[in-house]
């Protein structure tokens, strides 16, 4: 942890604009984006802080997962909470669920506890945007810590062509096999993709994680038209995932004699249209429709029985069954509007229903003389959400630009149909409607820079499962709903400073946010809760969640050479304020990044040499959590660091990658919401064109 701290001491101040998990080969701040704005912008003109991991940064990455590609983001981490298949991505420390993860702009709706998985395969991903902090005016609820936005390939450059691989990683004996097909004529453009991942136990330096196997399959297509200044496209996704969940043995025999968890369906199926117009009007740039339906199968499983440290008379021994079917209908309408030379409007209306068809079991035994326990609950609930937004850029003189937005919900929700033999669920309703808005001003004066300061509101309203339906599993006890449940708002201030020259970039940002009404668990004994009763727990609005921290991109060519140094990373300090509890332990690291050198060689014109040694690091992190007994108790996670390397060779249609991992084969654990990662071990990807 000494060599590691001195590392991040570097410089951990600001955020990455671009970057990946084998690092940059270029930073571009002239990149075109559209997640920060809604609209076409540069990297270096956005008024957000937004990460780009291009075409060619996914090209260079070996990972078969978008979570593992974004590792190293900074203000990202990764929740995965035992069950390996499921990875998630937590922005500034906030819980995944109150992130928004977007697939060509359209919402991954996800009414759980855990938050979106990302099951895309990256060989399918043109780009992804990342941006960091509330995004709620452009975004809508869900977006309160920030927003992922998966662009997918389309159609190429040729009638036809495409591309194969295949991977293995060594730490899980996984393997993966992806084929691509694309092409473009006389206006068509089409995709075809399918793909496959297996991957079987994972093996870290402290033994095999039993349990830990995945199933991945993905099959996606893509056909559309253009003419003129118009076009249209269509597209048929379908992902099906299943996966075992990893218990520690630390956990069985205290707590808990018996703890199996496995998720044998997480499935998504989606069919989305889209449709452009550019340039209809004088005063209009484009007009812009889409519209999506989702399904979403889940299921989890669970066998649970007390352990010896708990009484006798609260002995208990479980079986859980949790599975559900959630539909989503979207619909997205946006104006990019030129009212005046110096002014760039955009104008939308969102709509958004889910609808949840939810069953839960509990069968087994409790107490000393083994009672029977047979309890269940058949539920379908359904939300609405319509918002307006508008964001008008407004190009001061003296190189300034102010970019000012609003956007207004109107939500309602409601438990429907109730069949249950459990009194703590009852038929309930809920609305609200609120206004958010931003203010960032931008200034371009400066030779090769950009500064920014800006302000922006968070919202987000309860989740069905925490407003109606709750959840046997997870754990022993149930975690009930709370109708009573108040939206989460944000407060959030930034600012920051891009600059790049010929060999020398930097992106940094110092943030700050308040969040009031912050939805969290808490023992029943704790709250006065209608059908809530001691040993369980329900949702709460606790007090407060504040957060402060900084993040840094920074790399310099060496002049006349093919060597980079560069060091990202981010410096995070969030708290939780409930009541009589105030701890700055909440799961997140203070200090964590990556500094390596890059290198990179080019042979006979043809063959493209990359080479990339680097280290991550991480500060120790602690969370504090509460028993069914009311207790609290820390969980410990001690500071890290792994070393690493990687090679490319990319040949005209052909590339090879390697990546050495844990050359130290060092045993740690990122942050206390992802398992033990793997030990000293290697990818091997392969991948041609054709």
């Amino acid at each position: 942890m000494k060599r590691s701290g001195i590392a991040l001491s570097l410089g951990m101040l600001g955020s990455v604009i671009s970057y990946s998990s084998e690092a940059r080969e270029e930073i571009i701040l002239d990149d075109i984006v559209v997640t920060g704005t809604r609209t076409e912008t540069s990297v270096k003109d956005s008024p957000v802080t937004i990460s780009v991991i291009d075409a060619e940064d996914l090209a260079k990455s070996n990972d078969n997962s978008v979570a593992e590609i974004l590792r190293d983001v900074p203000g990202i981490t990764i929740d995965d909470s035992s069950i390996a298949g499921l990875k998630r991505l937590k922005i500034r420390g906030e819980a995944a669920r109150r992130g928004g993860v977007l697939i060509d702009g359209q919402e991954i709706t996800d009414h759980t506890s855990y938050g979106s998985p990302i099951l895309i395969d990256p060989e399918l991903i043109e780009r992804i945007e990342v941006v960091r902090g509330p995004q709620s005016v452009l975004y809508g609820s869900k977006a309160i810590s920030g927003v992922i936005n998966i662009i997918t390939k389309k159609g190429g450059d040729r009638p036809l062509q495409g591309t194969v691989s295949s991977s293995y990683n060594s730490a899980s004996n996984g393997t993966t096999v992806n084929a691509l097909m694309r092409g473009a004529q006389d206006g068509w453009e089409y995709r075809l993709f399918t793909g496959h991942t297996k991957e079987n136990n994972r093996e870290t330096p402290s033994g095999e994680l039993s349990n830990t196997g995945t199933d991945n399959q993905s099959f996606s297509g893509y056909l559309g038209y253009g003419w003129d200044n118009q076009k249209i496209g269509v597209s048929v996704d379908k992902y099906e995932l299943s996966s075992g969940s990893y218990i520690s043995p630390s956990t069985l025999g205290t707590a808990f004699s018996k703890f199996d968890l496995d998720m044998p369906q997480r499935d998504l199926q989606k069919f989305a249209a889209t449709y452009d117009i550019d340039n209809p009007f004088d005063v209009v740039s484009k007009i812009h429709f889409d519209t999506y339906h989702q399904t979403i199968d889940r299921k989890f499983t669970q066998n649970v029985a007390s352990g010896p440290l708990i009484p006798p008379l609260m002995s208990y021994d479980y079986s859980h069954v949790d599975q559900d079917t959630q539909k989503t209908f979207g619909f997205l309408g946006q104006i990019d509007w030129m009212p005046h030379p110096d002014h760039d409007l955009i104008t939308g209306v969102q709509y958004l229903r889910d609808d949840l068809d939810k069953s839960l079991t509990r069968t087994g035994t409790q107490g000393i003389l083994a009672t029977p326990v047979d309890t269940y609950a058949d539920m379908e609930a359904h939300m609405t959400t319509t918002s307006v937004y508008a964001q008008d850029t407004w190009y001061l003189p003296s190189d300034f630009a102010l970019a000012a937005g609003a956007r207004h919900y109107w939500i309602e929700s409601e438990l429907d149909e109730l069949d249950s033999n459990d009194s703590g669920f009852s038929l309930q309703s809920g609305s609200d409607d609120a206004t958010v808005g931003s203010l960032t001003l931008t200034y371009t004066g400066l030779p090769s820079t950009t500064l920014r300061a800006g302000y922006s509101q968070g919202y987000v309203y309860p989740t069905l499962l925490q407003s109606y339906t709750g959840t046997y599993f997870g754990a022993s006890s149930t975690t009930r709903p709370n109708p009573d449940l108040k939206a989460e708002t944000s407060d959030n201030f930034e600012i920051g400073v891009r600059y790049e020259n010929a060999n020398f970039l930097v992106d940094a940002a110092l943030f700050r946010s308040q969040s009031e009404d912050y939805i969290a668990s808490a023992q029943c004994s704790d709250v006065v809760s209608v059908g809530c009763s001691t040993g369980e727990s329900t949702y709460v609005n606790i007090d407060e969640s504040k957060a402060y921290g900084a993040e840094l991109a920074l790399e310099y060519t060496i002049p006349n050479t093919e060597w980079t140094p560069y060091v990202s990373g981010s410096y995070l300090r969030r708290s939780y304020k409930y009541r009589n509890t105030d701890t700055y332990e909440t799961g997140s690291p203070d200090l964590s990044g990556r500094f390596g050198l890059r290198h990179e060689k080019r042979l006979w014109n043809t063959v493209n040499l990359t080479s990339d040694l680097y280290v991550r690091a991480s500060s120790r992190s602690d969370e504090v959590s509460e028993s069914s007994s009311g207790r609290l108790s820390t969980t410990q996670v001690p500071g890290w660091q792994t070393y690493n390397l990687s090679f490319n060779a990319h040949f005209d249609t052909f590339r090879v990658g390697l990546d050495l991992l844990n050359l130290a084969d060092h045993a740690y654990q990122t942050n206390p919401d992802e398992m033990e990662q793997p030990g000293r071990s290697f990818i091997l990807k392969v991948e041609a064109d054709f």
